[in-house]
């Protein structure tokens, strides 16, 4: 099941991101990926919250995130070049290389963000609180 909530919270965060480091004087070329995989990584945390997640399904809010960031920026960058012919043909083929590369980097960053929280996030599973050994009313 895929938390709604939290792949909007990462998009948004991977949005800024993209705008703030994709800027050629902060970190040329990687800030993009750089922030998909931040992005990634607070929706793969926050899914995992409210429930359980498996590698499979982190992952896949990662691919979500990766794929609505990919083409929002495509669209924001069709936008500003004032609709052009020209760009938009460049557009796609710059949209499967990016699509793709975002696709991987969220998925990788879906995983690390359930990682993190398996390591350092509270559960509300009773052998976590230390009632293993209470009987069930």
């Amino acid at each position: 099941m895929i938390d709604q909530k939290s792949v909007i919270i990462g998009f948004i965060i991977s949005i800024i991101l993209v705008f703030l480091l994709g800027n050629e004087k902060v970190l040329p070329g990687i800030g993009l990926l750089f922030a998909v995989f931040i992005g990634s990584i607070v929706t793969g945390y926050w899914a995992n919250k409210k429930t359980q997640l498996k590698v499979v399904e982190s992952a896949l809010h990662g691919i979500l995130v990766g794929i609505f960031t990919g083409i929002a920026q495509i669209l924001i960058t069709y936008f500003l070049s004032g609709y052009s012919a020209i760009v938009a043909g460049i557009l796609i083929y710059f949209a499967l290389v990016l699509i793709g590369a975002y696709i991987i980097i969220g998925a990788l960053g879906g995983v690390v963000g359930t990682l993190i929280h398996v390591k350092y996030g509270k559960s509300n599973r009773r052998s976590d609180m230390g009632m293993e050994d209470q009987p069930e009313n």
